[in-house]
């Protein structure tokens, strides 16, 4: 349930109580701009302090590659209505996924049928048009280099008071009353040794590991190339590969690369490496343009060791208190999911704070982490059963687990050639549609239906027009 930024507040649900964010980035503003319109005061407290478009020291992922899939863009474009317009406005890129082109296990796959949109920009010009919107809120204060230090509770610890903040160069420490606090703060969260502090027990995590390994650069996009598609991703078949490469268009005619590798197996930061990383991917589309393009930026580095989940459901937290985004569950980036299921978490709290008793705040924190886990339930069995199939990754394989796995590769298989296949692929990816629907009777049929063996999809063209044509290959006219 979306609110209008343009409608009074409804600040009389609470009684005109004061709510706290932990964390400025994109967890944390949708939280706020949901909080907004229900309490009489939101205060958002930022470690780091925003400078535009540059990326943040708490953000270390900012470099690197970010679409927002399309149930991400309907949930935040109802919190912010005309913000996709103020992004493309502002440099960022839109298309269709019929003009993505898409290497997966083995094959190149059709080209789904249009009618999902992506919005491709650099973080940083994301974060930065949203969080212009912020100040128009008028009961919404920010403040920034603001460092959260412990929680502030009653005698029993039963209630959560605020929060105790450290402002950037100071020593002295203040107290931030608060009816309600929110924390957002990101996978590197302090909350469980806070409620250890106040005598909770270690909140339960789940782990992972896949030990994913991101490098990524901006290139100048070759005036002398000719493709036939705006993105491009190749990823790898595993368990025998596992590496991976990504391109798209950003802000100012420039393409944004990423490479990725798992369990370790992670690109390196010097030229020479990193276009040998390039050459070794199960297709050369990337290695060719990196050979030509022109390089904008050093090559930016991130590790993630492992998709993440907090329990906070599972333990009894102190009331007037809430845990979301990636401070209660991370997962790997390479699925792109992050962004998403932060919203999804915003649209949460608002469907919770939308039947809350005029007020009384009682038992939110509870209603709300029981459904938020609910939420993103399927979206971890999805993406920890991908990263399962790599045998050294540890986790519970049930039977129906290995069944599933090779229903998926027919799947896959089929993706090649039925552009219906890839379609409802791409529709699980952006969310807007149940995983359920791979299974429908009619995926089914398709799925067995599928001929078997390589040849796959049609390759996408990539054409450099100061070079002699080649036969043969996936790749026209390189040298």
């Amino acid at each position: 349930m979306a609110v209008d930024s343009t409608s009074p507040h409804s600040s009389k649900r609470f009684g005109g109580r004061h709510a706290v964010v932990i964390g400025g980035s994109m967890a944390g503003m949708l939280a706020s701009r949901v909080l907004s319109a229900h309490f009489e005061r939101v205060t958002l407290l930022e470690r780091d302090r925003h400078s535009g478009t540059e990326p943040r020291k708490g953000v270390p992922q900012e470099q690197h590659a970010h679409g927002l899939l399309k149930k991400a863009v309907d949930l935040i474009e109802g919190y912010f209505p005309g913000l996709f317009e103020q992004l493309v406005s502002a440099g960022a890129n839109v298309w269709d996924m019929s003009e993505a082109a898409w290497f997966h296990f083995g094959n190149w796959q059709a080209r789904s049928q249009p009618g999902l949109t992506m919005y491709t920009q650099s973080r940083p010009l994301l974060d930065s048009v949203i969080r212009g919107r912020l100040p128009d809120i008028h009961n919404l204060t920010l403040l920034d280099e603001c460092e959260v230090v412990k929680l502030v509770a009653n005698e029993t610890r039963s209630l959560i008071r605020g929060v105790e903040l450290r402002r950037r160069k100071q020593e002295a420490t203040e107290v931030l009353e608060a009816d309600l606090v929110v924390d957002a703060s990101g996978r590197g969260s302090r909350m469980p040794r806070w409620l250890e502090d106040l005598g909770l027990p270690r909140v339960e995590e789940s782990h992972v590991r896949i030990e994913v390994g991101y490098a990524s650069r901006r290139y100048r996009k070759p005036k002398n190339l000719v493709t036939n598609w705006k993105a491009l991703s190749i990823y790898p078949t595993p368990p025998k590969e596992t590496r991976m490469g990504a391109l798209s268009p950003i802000e100012e005619d420039i393409w944004l690369v990423s490479q990725a590798g798992s369990l370790g197996d992670h690109p390196p930061n010097d030229e020479a490496g990193y276009l040998e990383f390039a050459r070794s991917l199960p297709q050369p589309h990337l290695y060719e343009i990196l050979k030509r393009a022109e390089p904008l930026t050093p090559i930016a580095t991130h590790k993630f060791p492992s998709n993440m989940r907090r329990h906070y459901e599972r333990l009894k937290l102190p009331e007037g208190l809430l845990v979301l985004g990636d401070a209660m569950c991370s997962f790997n980036p390479l699925y792109g999911q992050g962004i998403t299921l932060s919203a999804l978490a915003a649209n949460t709290l608002e469907g919770c704070l939308a039947v809350q008793p005029q007020g009384d705040l009682a038992g939110l924190g509870a209603r709300f982490q029981s459904k938020v886990a609910s939420v993103l339930e399927l979206p971890w069995l999805m993406a920890t059963s991908e990263d399962l199939i790599y045998p050294s990754v540890e986790g519970p394989r049930p039977l129906w687990w290995k069944m599933m796995q090779g229903y998926a590769s027919r799947l896959h298989e089929r993706a090649a050639y039925d552009s219906v296949v890839s379609t409802n692929f791409a529709k699980m990816m952006h969310m807007t549609s149940s995983p359920l629907l791979l299974v429908s009777p009619q995926m089914v049929m398709r799925a067995f239906s599928a001929p078997r063996g390589s040849g796959g999809g049609t390759p996408p063209v990539l054409q450099f027009t100061d070079a002699p044509a080649q036969s043969g290959g996936s790749v026209a006219n390189v040298g």
